[in-house]
């Protein structure tokens, strides 16, 4: 939900809302495999193409969603660019705090991986 209303502010299209929220769905589920799978090779794969995906959300976030809100008055622009910036630091440290945390490498314990 978080992508649909930042996309409805931006007002992006239709068609590209879909695109976006699908691809954070494919992130979703690919991330959910990640952590639920017990083989080793196979659950950094999932976390490598979840990591990939979310690659591709942030872009589509910056380039595709940022021009529609670049059209948009003033307000809405400096809303939008306010949100994303968060979402980007937010959803950035994820698979890093997910790769040393207890599912991953498990460098960081679990008080560790709550406090990033």
């Amino acid at each position: 939900l978080l992508l649909l209303d930042i996309g409805l502010l931006a007002g992006a299209s239709q068609r590209d809302i879909g695109a976006l929220v699908g691809i954070d769905a494919f992130m979703i589920v690919t991330g959910l495999v990640a952590t639920l799978t017990k083989v080793v090779v196979a659950r950094y794969a999932f976390w490598t193409i979840s990591t990939i995906a979310m690659l591709f959300v942030l872009y589509y976030l910056v380039v595709v969603v940022g021009e529609a809100a670049a059209r948009a008055d003033e307000d809405t622009q400096s809303t939008f660019n306010t949100l994303r910036n968060v979402i980007l630091v937010a959803w950035a440290i994820y698979p890093v705090a997910w790769l040393v945390g207890t599912e991953g490498l498990g460098l960081v314990g679990l008080f560790g991986e709550t406090l990033i």
